[in-house]
């Protein structure tokens, strides 16, 4: 290994390289735990609060019982056939026509630990009207039974009713309660039968205020659907299987406007559907997310880590071919140490300060760190200084990497050609072949030849 020092260097530097792998690794395993305590908060705050919210309904809810005549074959006589009497217990779902709700919502940050949690209180306000359709019955010569009509409503965590929800169908109030067992929605509001006649239009009023935790969304069961929201949070996530049609964020906050007919939703076919058989509700929703969350971005960063690293001792070691500097091994090792370091101390800092100005305390303290370091191992401030340089630049394009997800790929190849053409042109003059030893240098033909 002595004949060929260029050689043995490369390898040890790649040893080191997959060393400080290891301590990488347990970084990345503490942003898991963290992570996943951060979780653990949001769940434990949506327990003691109510959950993410989703609205469904208001629709009317109609059990009634068909009793008819079938006739059926007589077992063991051939041809002989008997009438029995048959009872089917089913049920007319009546959607809306139209719904119109105006939204208010507010946020508030709890603390769990040192986990921060975002929760609301909304504010709903809903107006729409039903069309009663007669329930005719299926068989010939049926007779119908009809039993208590209902109005199904449903969040998904009741426990964010504020109050109970002021209800109001065709003028008249309707206390609004528990549901039976059998209904597919939480609330329910028993209806007067004599109200539904054929052809009866029922307006409906209604008004609620509802807690939750990250996220609220709507099931668009009427034929025309339509939701307003409004908020001062001013970082929404909408998702779901509607957008907004119309939006305005800013800084004080946001509006978004949401109209959904049936003809494009399949929420009332799913609704229809029974027992176990129904499907996921299609649905839209805002989430109240943290644009900055500072686990998946140091989670990224360390991502750069070992591209950062390679590129670092890249720079030293040719450094060390065109200036002549001697680096030990165990120079390198501390050098990738303390870069390995400023990720845990990132990861640390941002969960009590702005990630910006983490960032910038842990870069800083890790670039002085090694400019003092290099000082004493380079031979004077200027080499140190210049080294530190060349890791401030480091350290912002990974900045900008992180802030501008979109651009990653872009930034992180320019950054790439950017040192492959720096080691290139620093490189352009240096004999390999001296350097990696004299046997490593090819025989000379004319040499070759005299010596034959």
């Amino acid at each position: 290994m002595n004949k060929h020092p260029l050689l043995s260097k490369l390898l040890i530097i790649g040893f080191l390289m997959a060393l400080l792998a290891i301590p990488l690794a347990l970084v990345r395993d503490v942003i898991a735990e963290r992570t996943a305590n951060r979780h653990d908060a949001t769940q434990a705050v949506a327990r003691a609060h109510a959950g993410a919210q989703t609205i469904t309904g208001p629709v009317l809810w109609l059990p009634y019982t068909e009793t008819f005549l079938r006739t059926v074959k007589v077992e063991g006589q051939v041809g002989q056939t008997r009438e029995e009497l048959v009872s089917e217990e089913r049920v007319s779902i009546q959607f809306p026509k139209t719904l119109d709700t105006q939204s208010r919502l507010s946020t508030e940050t709890r603390l769990r630990g040192i986990f921060p949690v975002t929760v609301y209180t909304s504010q709903h306000a809903t107006t729409g009207r039903f069309v009663w359709n007669e329930v005719t019955p299926r068989h010939r010569g049926g007779q119908l039974a009809l039993g208590q009509p209902l109005l199904l409503m449903g969040v998904s965590d009741a426990r964010g009713l504020l109050a109970a929800p002021a209800l109001r169908l065709a003028g008249s109030a309707l206390p609004v309660g528990q549901a039976p067992g059998s209904s597919p929605l939480p609330l329910a509001a028993k209806v007067e039968l004599a109200q539904l006649k054929p052809g009866a239009v029922l307006d409906l009023d209604l008004k609620f205020d509802l807690a939750g935790t990250g996220r609220i969304g709507w099931v668009p069961l009427a034929d025309e659907n339509s939701v307003s929201l409004s908020s001062p949070w001013p970082h929404p996530s909408f998702g779901g299987d509607f957008l907004p049609r119309t939006r305005s964020i800013g800084a004080s906050g946001f509006e978004a406007t949401w109209r959904v007919p049936s003809l494009s939703s399949g929420a009332q076919a799913q609704f229809a559907q029974a027992g176990k058989e129904r499907a996921a509700l299609e649905q839209f929703s805002v989430g109240l997310e943290d644009p900055v969350d500072v686990y998946r971005l140091t989670e990224r960063a360390t991502k750069y880590a070992g591209m950062f690293i390679v590129l670092t001792f890249a720079a030293f070691f040719v450094l060390e071919m065109v200036k002549r500097w001697r680096i030990h091994p165990m120079q390198y090792l501390m050098i990738g140490t303390a870069m390995v370091l400023f990720f845990l101390l990132l990861l640390s800092l941002s969960e009590h300060l702005d990630f910006r100005f983490a960032y910038l305390i842990a870069s800083a303290g890790c670039i002085a760190l090694l400019a003092h370091y290099l000082r004493h191992v380079l031979g004077g401030w200027g080499a140190g200084l210049g080294m530190s340089g060349m890791l401030v630049a480091l350290y912002g394009v990974l900045y900008g990497i992180l802030i501008s997800e979109d651009n990653a790929l872009m930034m992180g190849s320019l950054l790439l050609f950017g040192v492959l053409a720096a080691i290139m042109v620093a490189t352009r003059k240096i004999d390999w072949y001296h350097v990696m030893g004299p046997d490593a240098a090819p025989p000379t033909p004319g040499l070759e030849a005299t010596r034959s």
